[in-house]
């Protein structure tokens, strides 16, 4: 009988029975939202993809699901607009109730609303409002006029806002000897300085990987009985092959003109051997708004020009041209705050070329491919995600994503481990892929 009691004050609790309510209301909502995407979004994403049902894109011979993972962030994206419509605008605006407290001008004392008298300071509330009131009049006089004077601080006021510094540090490293030989690392570096309306950031990683692999050596099978192929194995070697080689910096100044609004411009300097990018620079600029900003949650939106200049790894026997890429560039992020020691980002940039690329090499045409990409031709997009917790004071582990699509990859270099001078059979030329995604577990040192 006692377990029974405690059972039925447990079902009767509010948190339970609200729990209850929200799971029914949940599942019965979500079937809204899967007719949305399936009637209204389907329809719309479909007719500008010539690849049909979005949700069954894959990409790569591993088959990775983007387009399922894509719709997933559409469902999840209308379920978390229409909740805050609901319950932030119409819900908190209806609940929205009036102060029912006042400050006291004299020792600033909150006090209740319907008071006449400070509890604190005694003063008098509607005799100084009458003072307040009467005051011009008093002073009528000769009219005098005095030059402009720089605003004085006054006691008890806030001191304007200090420099604020940022630096992090967060890098890994692989090394396996033996039968298995590889060397993996990767190092980056953030730095960030604001003071007032103005911010500047500096950003800088480097990844390089190696693996010494095993490989055969074969001979002529000189046996009475030689196999079908012809040729043994004599032996193992090894060959050393560079699997990752890329660097990037980034430089970035924002000039903030009101707490929402901003300008900025940035620099940067990369490179992507193994991708076939020699060296990639440029610059941008634009406009950047605080779409909504809260205690926990920060989502911004940029608006710019991006120019990029690509220079690619030389082939033997094969002259590759430099490119200059004029883009509009497009951008949405946001940072959210899941506890005290906890945090979660993710964006998404969009660079749309609008020039005509007259150097560059079609990767969609031949083969042999033919010179020239038009306008809205070289979409580049990257998606990241980030999940960070601190474990110790300025200690944190850090875990991200980070998806890069390139509607026009660069020539592919000769691989690494070619014997030198050895060319691409003339018509050939493969291009580099054009997604690459890159998963990571680091370890982030907080200086400043």
């Amino acid at each position: 009988m006692k377990v029974l009691k405690e059972f039925k004050e447990f079902i009767n609790k509010g948190n339970v029975v609200d729990l209850a309510v929200a799971v029914v209301i949940g599942g019965a909502f979500g079937k809204i939202v899967s007719a949305i995407v399936a009637d209204m979004v389907m329809p719309l994403v479909n007719a500008v993809m010539p690849q049909g049902d979005w949700r069954k894109w894959e990409v790569t011979p591993l088959h990775f699901r983007v387009g399922d993972f894509l719709g997933t962030l559409v469902d999840f994206t209308i379920v978390a607009f229409v909740i805050f419509i609901v319950m932030v605008k119409i819900v908190g605006t209806i609940n929205r109730k009036t102060p029912a407290t006042k400050e006291c001008p004299e020792c600033l004392e909150m006090v209740p609303k319907a008071a006449k008298r400070c509890r604190a300071c005694t003063s008098v509330f509607t005799v100084l409002a009458l003072m307040l009131l009467a005051a011009p009049a008093f002073a009528q006089g000769n009219p005098t006029f005095t030059y402009g004077k720089p605003e004085e601080v006054k006691a008890g006021a806030p001191p304007p806002p200090p420099v604020e510094w940022k630096a992090v540090a967060k890098g890994g490293m692989t090394l396996t000897t033996g039968n298995s030989q590889t060397t993996n690392g990767t190092l980056a570096l953030a730095i960030s300085r604001r003071e007032s309306a103005n911010k500047f950031a500096f950003d800088a990683g480097a990844a390089y990987g190696q693996s010494n692999q095993a490989v055969a050596l074969l001979g002529p099978d000189t046996s009475a009985t030689p196999n079908p192929t012809g040729m043994w194995v004599t032996g193992i070697g090894r060959n050393e092959v560079t699997t990752t080689n890329a660097w990037q910096t980034k430089a970035r100044y924002d000039r903030f003109f009101t707490a929402n609004n901003a300008g900025y411009a940035a620099a940067q300097a990369a490179a992507d051997r193994i991708a076939g990018k020699s060296f990639a620079g440029g610059g941008q600029i634009g406009y950047s708004r605080q779409l909504y900003t809260s205690a926990v949650h920060l989502c911004v939106s940029e608006l710019g020009y991006d120019y990029s200049y690509e220079r690619y790894v030389a082939q033997p026997g094969r002259t590759l041209d430099p490119v200059s890429i004029h883009s509009a560039r497009l951008f949405v992020g946001e940072t959210l705050k899941i506890s005290p020691t906890s945090g979660a980002t993710a964006s998404i940039e969009a660079l749309f070329n609008l020039n005509r690329e007259a150097k560059a090499l079609d990767a969609g045409s031949g083969p042999p491919p033919t010179q020239g990409v038009a306008a809205f031709h070289d979409t580049r997009v990257v998606g990241k995600l980030g999940l960070t917790t601190t474990v110790l004071a300025r200690l944190s582990v850090g875990f991200g994503f980070t998806l890069r699509y390139d509607q026009n990859p660069p020539p592919r270099p000769i691989p690494s481990g070619t014997p030198a001078g050895i060319p691409y059979a003339p018509g050939v030329q493969p291009f580099s892929d054009r997604v690459d995604t890159l998963a990571e577990a680091t370890l982030i040192y907080t200086f400043i």
